[in-house]
């Protein structure tokens, strides 16, 4: 049974990322330069503005700091006094790029696609940013980069591209942070809407999200549809696990571009929605920033 875990109406809420060090859930509004956190039960959350535009954020080993892919770069953001610090901006001579999702792999390193604002040219990158703040672009070719996670093994990286309605898998080292032998897991043209954010649960099974299709759907490590989950929203955009067992499933969505009547059709729009799981998720690995490797 799915329930409301924030009744907000977010333009376009995103990147929903759970903290078991400290029991609270963050996600971002892109549209509204927010990033939000609360604990369950914790009445409203709390809002943090970035100032611009706020694609994705990751967990750090400093539980009072994130990383977040910003419009400008990837920043350290400070919880307690939203202060900024800048570790790089990859897309800096690409005007018309920006990031999007992006995740920390089983070893720490932060990952990070981008896109073309049209999402028409396959010109978004996927990145992948190390310890030491340095980074390298690890493919390349996307129309809408998207939602991106790892088995629990490490063997494989799974990586979204929304517009080209493909989830693909790489092989995965996890000791280099190298993939290879990009494949096609799942040609999702047949669904309704198109895939978004994604996540991995304990089991390897694939989770993912589906904008404009109303819908979660559960692949297997084959990739055959296990499960198909409505949600009361049109457009839901990512996943995490929470909750103290990592049990509970929690479901961003967006209201951008609905009308009067799509928004009295579905009143959730833009809220965060919640639900069990029978399976549980993993933990989100911290990005592991070396200040002294970086100076």
């Amino acid at each position: 049974m799915v329930s409301t875990f924030w009744a907000g109406r977010a333009v376009l809420g995103e990147c929903p990322l759970w903290d078991s060090r400290t029991g609270t859930l963050y996600w971002v509004d892109f549209a509204a330069h927010t990033v939000f956190a609360q604990a369950p039960g914790a009445g409203q959350p709390t809002a943090i503005d970035v100032g611009t535009g706020v694609s994705c954020i990751g967990l750090t080993e400093d539980p009072r700091v994130l990383i977040a892919g910003l419009s400008t770069g990837w920043h350290l953001l400070d919880l307690r006094t939203g202060a900024r610090t800048f570790l790089a901006d990859p897309e800096t001579a690409r005007p018309s790029c920006r990031f999007n999702d992006g995740a920390a792999d089983p070893a720490g390193r932060f990952w990070t696609g981008s896109l073309e604002e049209s999402q028409t040219d396959p010109v978004g990158r996927l990145y992948r940013l190390d310890a030491d703040g340095r980074y390298i672009t690890a493919d390349e070719g996307f129309r809408c980069s998207n939602g991106m996670d790892w088995s629990p093994d490490g063997r494989w990286m799974y990586f979204v591209d929304s517009n080209d309605h493909v989830i693909y898998r790489y092989s995965f080292d996890a000791g280099s942070g190298t993939v290879a032998d990009r494949r096609v897991f799942v040609d999702t043209s047949s669904s309704q809407g198109v895939p978004d954010g994604l996540r991995v649960d304990a089991a390897g099974e694939i989770w993912c999200a589906f904008w404009g299709g109303a819908h979660l759907t559960r692949f297997t490590p084959g990739g055959a549809v296990a499960e198909v989950v409505p949600v009361p929203v049109p457009l839901p955009t990512s996943i995490a696990f929470g909750g103290p067992d990592l049990s509970t499933l929690y479901i961003t969505s967006a209201s951008i571009d609905l009308t009067e009547d799509e928004l009295a059709k579905w009143p959730l729009s833009g809220s965060v929605l919640s639900l069990h799981a029978a399976t549980p998720g993993r933990p989100a690995v911290p990005y592991r920033f070396s200040r002294t490797a970086s100076g």
